[in-house]
């Protein structure tokens, strides 16, 4: 596979946000479905990422992930059409491979490769035998239909987990990703931090200039927080002027420098039936620290950290001192108020 073509690739498995997800009964329910269908011990839905091929939903693979090197699907994601070995001690890609010399212990696989709508192989959905088997072209067609399926429903769960109006994760999908991103984090011990924010006085603005006026604010604020974080970044849409971002590979200075450009590209916006309003924002920081730490108490620290951002006059960024996200977070904690 070209280089070009697999960062290409690698980008737009990014996009769906399903790496780490935890596990989904309508995914698993199409597993169960091609393994009844096709009479096999072993059936998957992988995805294959740089270095791993990752299981949304697995069928006697006994793991959730595999090295990319030597596996099936890497190759099946390279055509168009699926990919068939009937026995893969006779292919010279796949008998030395640890899949088929060691547990699952794979012979036959049939695997169909799962398209984006921009044409991008992100993984297979395959079907997999302990014995030699031939797979007829009926069974190529008929896992090609449930490669269909399961590309119809990450579709569809990608259109619902977005906010249309600024570009941000709904609340259950941030929730998703947040936790698929804490631990990513607590098993390679990188930094992550949390960025709470809203934007300052916005139901005064609302009652003032009308709520088409309010959703051009959001929109704006939407597109400048999108341009500035990175692809890796997850930026959702917590309540109606509130949002969230979580900042993977990210220390807390590094997270603070990052949110006063965002800060500097709010004040930038202008709208032509308020050219005299200024938008503002307050920001409530903190970071993983305590290897107890969970999305549900980073979000407590953020937030009383975002309270305390506007309680000492807004448009300020606020820095939580909490050092360990398992203590209950008191008020009188000291934070650091940065206002430039």
């Amino acid at each position: 596979m070209q280089v070009d073509k697999e960062v290409q690739r690698i980008a737009a498995l990014r996009q769906y946000q399903i790496l780490d997800t935890l596990p989904d009964k309508e995914f698993d329910m199409i597993t169960q479905t091609v393994k009844h269908v096709f009479d096999v011990p072993m059936v998957a839905i992988s995805f294959v990422d740089t270095n791993r091929q990752w299981f949304k939903s697995e069928i006697g693979m006994g793991a959730c992930e595999t090295d990319r090197s030597g596996s099936f699907c890497t190759h099946t994601i390279e055509g168009l059409d699926p990919m068939a070995i009937p026995d893969a001690l006779e292919d010279p890609r796949f008998r030395s491979s640890p899949l088929v010399s060691g547990p699952p212990r794979i012979r036959a696989y049939l695997g169909a490769p799962l398209a984006s709508t921009e044409g991008c192989n992100l993984g297979a959905i395959c079907v997999m035998d302990h014995v030699p088997r031939q797979f007829s072209r009926r069974d190529r067609d008929l896992l090609t239909h449930f490669a269909g399926l399961i590309m119809e429903r990450l579709e569809l769960r990608r259109a619902v987990a977005e906010d249309m109006l600024t570009g941000a994760c709904m609340r259950r999908a941030f929730e998703e990703r947040f936790a698929a991103a804490m631990r990513q984090h607590q098993k390679s011990g990188s930094d992550l931090s949390l960025v709470l924010f809203d934007i300052d006085d916005f139901k005064a603005f609302n009652d003032s200039y009308g709520h088409p006026a309010g959703d051009r604010v959001l929109r704006s604020v939407g597109r400048c927080t999108r341009s500035t974080i990175r692809r890796p970044d997850i930026f959702g849409r917590v309540g109606g002027d509130e949002f969230a971002i979580v900042l993977p590979g990210t220390s807390l200075a590094e997270a603070e420098q990052l949110m006063r450009r965002l800060r500097k590209r709010f004040a930038a916006i202008r709208l032509a039936e308020a050219p005299e309003v200024v938008v503002t924002a307050s920001f409530g920081l903190t970071a993983a620290l305590d290897p107890e730490a969970t999305p549900r108490s980073l979000m407590k620290i953020a937030d009383k950290a975002l309270y305390a951002a506007k309680a000492n006059g807004k448009n300020a960024i606020c820095l939580s001192d909490q050092a360990s996200p398992s203590t209950p977070p008191r008020e009188d904690l000291p934070r650091r108020i940065d206002r430039d």
